[in-house]
């Protein structure tokens, strides 16, 4: 019956193509669009919950938030280090954190920071970051430019390719991070003293004209990461640095929250879509399975001539469609998280990380459910058909 199956298929292959594509497309699109919707959102939660409060310039909050806590857009500017001091005097604090950015090494952000800011992450080699114009690199930014420990970077001026390099100024690779599945996988982590110094040896050498308003020079940083005592010293930190006009105080968790908020809005819409496509997909694979079944009558009418019982013709069209079915979804599966995997190489600049190997259990539910759905005409025909005869 199963041999039969595949030979009957073969002569149908233009309609079984059609149902093979619709289902992939479809059920790619679903699976694709639930993956990607449910990595943004955990990686967002996970990376806003470590500090309470991020300090910096006045501003737009969402990009103070996204570049300090996923290295995207630009720095809002500067303030002053003495910031820093003061917070880690008050007696308010857990941690105090600056925060640098201003140049990159190819595609990767350079941030200048303590080593405290990658606490609770792991090295896969070598070891942390502790004297000026050495390194530690996220994993993918390791693995994409074949960097191991000892290796010597050139960064550049600015967020992008195009800056002049710091040739007088290469930094050491003394560490690379075991992978996060975070922003930190595609960054390069160093001293804020590192930054100071590159851009001083070289700030003789910039030419009247460059942009460095947003860079940290000596005794500036672009904001700073702190992780409060409690909900009280909390308060009073917010209060006090929130009513300096030359400041932006905010609470990552809370920004963070309404960007998820408008991600999750646009998930909806998506799966809206998604909904759409998978009911005209019950109408195509309806359609050509009563196309195939009436091609079919001739043929059915044989078998029942020459004594195959409508259980067993049923089941030949089951296995069929059960074929096709499992093989579409295969495909889909394999087509949402190749999709993923080409993705991540894109959206990595942005501070999104995408793990291709990444499943959700709901993955499995919506790939059955697809399953099902193509099987569900074939059934329903098979049934009327079998009424009519009376068996």
């Amino acid at each position: 019956m199963f041999k039969f199956a595949l030979k009957n298929m073969a002569v149908r292959k233009s309609r079984l193509l059609l149902v093979v594509l619709s289902i992939v497309i479809s059920a790619g699109v679903a699976l694709l669009s639930y993956n990607v919707a449910q990595q943004v959102s955990e990686g967002i939660v996970s990376t806003a919950a470590y500090y309470d409060m991020i300090i910096g310039p006045s501003g737009s909050a969402t990009q103070l938030a996204m570049n300090t806590m996923f290295f995207t857009d630009e720095p809002l500017g500067t303030i002053p280090y003495s910031y820093v001091e003061e917070l880690r005097a008050s007696g308010l604090t857990n941690a105090v954190v600056p925060f640098t950015m201003g140049d990159s090494f190819n595609s990767a952000r350079i941030v200048g920071t303590t080593p405290e800011f990658l606490e609770g992450k792991s090295l896969a080699a070598g070891g942390m970051f502790a004297e000026v114009f050495e390194a530690v690199v996220g994993a993918q930014v390791a693995k994409t430019y074949g960097l191991g420990v000892g290796d010597s970077i050139i960064t550049s001026h600015g967020l992008n390719t195009a800056g002049t390099q710091h040739d007088a100024s290469p930094l050491t690779v003394v560490g690379i991070l075991k992978t996060t599945g975070t922003a930190y996988d595609n960054a390069v982590f160093t001293s804020y003293r590192t930054v100071w110094a590159v851009h001083g040896s070289e700030e003789h050498g910039h030419d009247d004209d460059d942009d460095d308003g947003d860079e940290a020079h000596e005794g500036e940083v672009c904001a700073i990461l702190v992780r409060s005592k409690g909900f009280n010293e909390y308060y009073r930190l917010s209060a006090y640095y929130g009513g300096n006009a030359q400041l932006l105080c905010i609470n990552p968790s809370t920004v963070l929250r309404e960007v998820l908020d408008q991600v999750d809005l646009s998930a909806r819409i998506v799966y809206l879509l998604c909904g759409i496509i998978l009911v005209m997909n019950i109408l195509v694979i309806s359609v050509v399975t009563l196309l195939n079944l009436f091609d079919a009558r001739k043929e059915i009418a044989l078998m029942r001539l020459i004594g195959i019982s409508m259980k067993r013709i049923a089941q030949l069209y089951l296995i069929q469609n059960g074929i096709t079915g499992l093989m579409a979804v295969v495909l889909a599966m394999l087509l949402s998280h190749g999709c993923l995997g080409f993705m991540s190489r894109f959206v990595a600049s942005m501070g999104i990380v995408l793990s291709a190997w990444a499943i959700y259990p709901l993955e499995w539910t919506i790939a059955a459910l697809v399953f099902v759905i193509s099987v569900l005409p074939t059934m329903i025909s098979i049934l009327h058909m079998s009424t009519k005869e009376g068996l």
